[in-house]
């Protein structure tokens, strides 16, 4: 929660996603946007390859002109990758929050600051109702992909496994394990868990040997 104490942000909302997408933003830079992309639900849009991330900032304040704000236009997080731009706008509930004038206005305002010269992606993080991708009646050009926080989990938790069962190739795994485990963290504290039926836990071995089925047998005929 860094970036929320920094900005004097001591709100329920933004220590949740001051925690997930700083911790994010230590991971390589492209399994970040892998996991932001395929965390959305309507991701056919979105670019497979980011490129690096050049510079990022949590809570910028952008030019309110042509927008309904007056003082300032405040996204949550804003990324500029090499060939592209994405605003995200966090909810803290997952079903409810997210409305489309607040989109409009953020899109607004990134060009006011930033102009036309780079494709921008929106995601809407929680907060919808409808998990379908939208666009906005101003800018019908930026369509407005969505996530849930529990997608988001989902993703972190399902690279984290994959990267447990791969072979020890370099020092980078075992960091990359560690940033994972660590966002896994960040989330339960903030109320988001993903659960793993039974069906769905790797065990090395059955949970109940051979033997010990056929010792089950003799007594229960």
């Amino acid at each position: 929660m860094l970036h929320s104490t920094y900005h004097n942000k001591d709100t329920y909302e933004d220590p949740k996603t001051s925690s997930v997408f700083e911790t994010m933003l230590m991971l390589p830079d492209e399994l970040f946007w892998g996991i932001l992309r395929a965390a959305c639900f309507d991701n056919d849009n979105l670019p497979l390859v980011s490129g690096q991330i050049e510079a990022y900032e949590f809570w910028p304040h952008w030019d309110p002109t042509g927008t309904t704000n007056t003082s300032l236009v405040e996204p949550d997080v804003f990324i500029r990758f090499q060939s592209f731009d994405v605003i995200i706008e966090a909810k803290y509930n997952d079903n409810s929050g997210q409305y489309s004038q607040q989109w409009e206005n953020e899109i607004v305002a990134y060009r006011n600051e930033y102009g036309n010269d780079k494709l921008v992606y929106f995601v809407a993080v929680g907060g919808n109702a409808e998990k379908a991708s939208e666009s906005v009646s101003l800018v019908k050009d930026v369509i407005v992909n969505k996530c849930t926080w529990l997608s988001l989990l989902i993703q972190i938790t399902k690279l984290r496994d994959d990267y447990e069962a791969l072979p020890l190739i370099s020092n980078n795994k075992s960091a990359v394990i560690r940033l994972l485990n660590l966002l896994e963290l960040a989330f339960n504290i903030h109320g988001v868990y993903n659960i793993h039926w039974f069906d769905d836990i790797k065990t090395p071995k059955p949970l109940i040997s051979q033997d010990s089925i056929q010792t089950l047998k003799t007594y229960f005929k």
